[in-house]
């Protein structure tokens, strides 16, 4: 990529979607700014346990996305290490697709047809083989699907190592300033209003989660994304080796106690942790493991929920130097990376460099 000295670019929200982007623009010789209302991890990043979920094998434009999206996070990672020094957590752990009852065999049937018709590395596994290999299983867990494939990355870490590699090519970064509005959008650039006054800049890139779309209308436009929340808990007892997925939960290890995520509620922009919520990682957590151990803690986060069920990704039809980044849902962790590539050649070289037409924003 020719590097484009020079070019300002603001990015409003310092997810891992928008380090991303602010960290390839950087690297690519442009000059971001990213706009964050408080510090801290994001809501988004929050929502995640970091599950780099296997390739599906599809060859639909959004399938060969995550399948690209999935090859960039180990080179990522060793990048970052020798930028920063940070250990983002990248691991190849593996996953396992389990089936409790009659409810999952059905689902789990499916995904060993699709992989085998599609040439997914997926081997089938009796109850057994499952527990010689995650030994923490209960003993009703019946059969389950490998994917030696799947990966976890710290999305914590990750977004503190994509951060602080920006920073050191060049961009910069503000706490406690909010967008406001897009005041004025034309062929000489893009005025917004924050809580801090007027910014102009080149291009304008909205990486703010489901607070897009109110920012998306200041200019007419209808980018519709909303809030789910996501509550996750960590418990103590098992150690485990793999992720492990049932019933829409995935459970995984990690330094501090075994991770359980995460519920799908509907609660507006509320991030407030409930017992209900605790109720539901419990069961999972109980359903699964032979010996399940305490909630150690409880937390949630909110995630961009698209229509369409894909990614919002590309310029707005009437405001061609206004940027949406958004709408990753449950694959923004996964999916930040290869966004913030994709944004950054489409901003400096005026394409995007692959089909992206199923992200259109407005939709």
């Amino acid at each position: 990529m020719t590097p484009a000295t020079g070019a300002r670019v603001l990015v409003v929200g310092a997810g891992i979607v928008g380090r991303s982007i602010a960290y390839y623009l950087s690297r690519a010789g442009a000059r971001p700014l990213l706009i964050e209302a408080r510090e801290g991890p994001s809501d988004a990043s929050r929502a995640s346990l970091g599950v780099l979920t296997h390739f599906s094998g599809g060859q639909s434009v959004y399938g060969l996305f995550i399948r690209d999206s999935h090859a960039v996070h180990g080179p990522l990672a060793d990048e970052l290490f020798e930028e920063t020094g940070i250990d983002v957590g990248w691991r190849s752990l593996g996953g396992l697709d389990l089936v409790v009852d009659r409810e999952d065999e059905a689902l789990v049937e499916a995904q060993w047809d699709q992989g085998r018709v599609r040439g997914v590395p997926v081997e089938r596994l009796s109850g057994a083989d499952v527990r010689r290999i995650e030994p923490s299983l209960a003993n009703e867990v019946r059969w389950g699907l490998y994917f030696p494939e799947d990966q976890r990355v710290s999305p914590m870490k990750l977004g503190q190592a994509l951060l602080e590699g920006a920073l050191a090519h060049g961009a910069q970064i503000e706490y406690g300033e909010r967008l406001l509005c897009i005041a004025e959008s034309g062929e000489g650039g893009v005025v917004v209003e924050t809580s801090k006054g007027r910014r102009s800049a080149d291009h304008v890139v909205l990486a703010s989660g489901a607070w897009t779309a109110p920012l998306a209308a200041s200019v007419d436009a209808q980018v519709p994304v909303r809030p789910v929340r996501g509550e996750h808990g960590c418990f103590g007892g098992a150690e485990l080796r793999h992720v492990l997925r049932h019933g829409g939960h995935q459970i995984i290890p990690s330094a501090r106690g075994t991770m359980v995520g995460a519920t799908a509620e509907e609660a507006g922009f509320s991030t407030e942790i409930t017992q209900a919520g605790q109720r539901a990682l419990r069961a999972v957590h109980t359903r699964l493991l032979a010996a399940p151990g305490p909630l150690r803690s409880q937390w949630a986060g909110l995630r961009a929920k698209p229509k369409a069920g894909r990614p919002m990704i590309g310029p707005l039809n009437e405001h061609p130097r206004v940027f949406i980044a958004t709408g990753h849902y449950k694959n923004g962790v996964l999916m930040g990376p290869l966004t913030g590539q994709v944004i950054t050649r489409w901003i400096l070289e005026g394409q995007p460099g692959r089909d992206m037409q199923p992200f259109v924003p407005e939709r």
